[in-house]
């Protein structure tokens, strides 16, 4: 008597059913014994990608009726690809790929970059220190907890209830008690702050530079930008090298 021999899945057969029936809500022939306990796998799976992704673009998917939001989902899940093991890069997945098959209107994704940043910034590993030395001699840098962004549309004057056809720099940022901020910025500041982010700098190293631009006439910018840098110092946006 012959014995019929069983062919268990490897390893990878066994990974890509298991993404094939998340992706597609289906059950493959090699495992419809364990359907009920896939099925709830799925379920499981997609609810919390689902759910993640609602709580990271709580304020872009306003912007959307429920079937076009809820099908986009659908889109990313179907023909997506994972780039990041972390349960947490999904958001950042997301985005790239919305803008990559311009899923939604451009104003909106505008948005959801916003919102994408404020995950990163709150996220971020980088530390902040609550208190510290320094002068102005002192080298400093931008926190590593700080984005700047330069959007062409403004969302947030109307609290993100529409947009306005209007550029706006925005910074957004984490303080050393986890607390994630966003203002919008004038010129001045958003030139001082990608200053010392490309190019760490003392107060004084940055008001010498100037002087060689900034006529005798123009001597209140000097003193607006020094007031600039201790209000971004005194919230942790600045910070010593």
């Amino acid at each position: 008597m012959s014995l019929k021999v069983i062919k268990k899945p490897t390893l990878a057969e066994t990974q890509k059913s298991l993404v094939d029936a998340v992706r597609t809500k289906t059950v493959s022939d090699n495992y419809k014994d364990k359907a009920d306990r896939l099925s709830v796998y799925v379920r499981l799976v997609r609810n919390n990608a689902f759910g993640f992704i609602d709580r990271c673009f709580t304020e872009a998917q306003k912007h959307c009726t429920k079937e076009e939001w809820d099908d986009v989902k659908e889109f990313f899940v179907r023909e997506g690809k994972a780039h990041s093991p972390y349960f947490q890069d999904i958001a950042g997945e997301f985005l790239d790929f919305c803008k990559k098959h311009q899923s939604l209107n451009e104003n909106i994704l505008h948005l959801m970059d916003f919102e994408c940043t404020q995950l990163l910034s709150e996220v971020s590993e980088e530390k902040v220190p609550e208190e510290f030395d320094s002068n102005n001699d002192t080298i400093m840098q931008l926190s590593g907890t700080t984005y700047l962004k330069d959007y062409p549309v403004d969302f947030i004057s109307s609290d993100f209830a529409e947009f306005i056809n209007k550029q706006q720099q925005v910074i957004i940022w984490r303080d050393s008690r986890f607390d994630v901020y966003y203002q919008k910025i004038d010129e001045l500041d958003y030139w001082l702050l990608s200053y010392i982010q490309e190019q760490p700098s003392s107060l004084n190293m940055i008001l010498k530079s100037l002087e060689e631009v900034i006529t005798s006439n123009d001597q209140q910018y000097f003193l607006l930008l020094e007031k600039n840098w201790f209000k971004w110092i005194n919230n942790g946006v600045i910070i010593p090298q």
